[in-house]
């Protein structure tokens, strides 16, 4: 099936400068403003993004005594062998190579 292929332009003016794609379409956000539904849209949008945002933020995991021990095991490890990948790494500690990258994708700012 062949459709027109609509590059990031308004649908209605073709203006290029702040789209926001909507419904298979980009619109500009003077065309929202002058649409009463789309802008009651875009504030519904606002509002979820806004309390999805702060649901993230106040899901915070808690850490467990154990995975506690387990970072500082592992950060002990990663000072006494700065050079050491993740695998020689996960072999001195006894863990495998992925709970290794995900205590330190999880846990950096601890």
């Amino acid at each position: 099936m062949v459709q027109r292929y609509h590059g990031k332009e308004c649908l209605f003016c073709s203006n290029k400068e702040q789209t926001i794609y909507f419904k298979k379409f980009y619109i500009c956000m003077q065309c929202i403003q002058s649409l009463p539904a789309l802008q009651v849209f875009l504030e519904r949008v606002e509002r979820e993004r806004s309390n999805e945002l702060k649901r993230t933020l106040s899901k915070k995991k808690k850490i467990t005594p154990k995975r506690k021990e387990a970072l500082e095991r592992l950060y002990r490890v990663m000072e006494e062998n700065p050079k050491a990948s993740q695998r020689k790494i996960a072999e001195i500690l006894g863990f495998s190579q992925a709970w290794v990258s995900h205590l330190l994708r999880n846990h950096v700012d601890l």
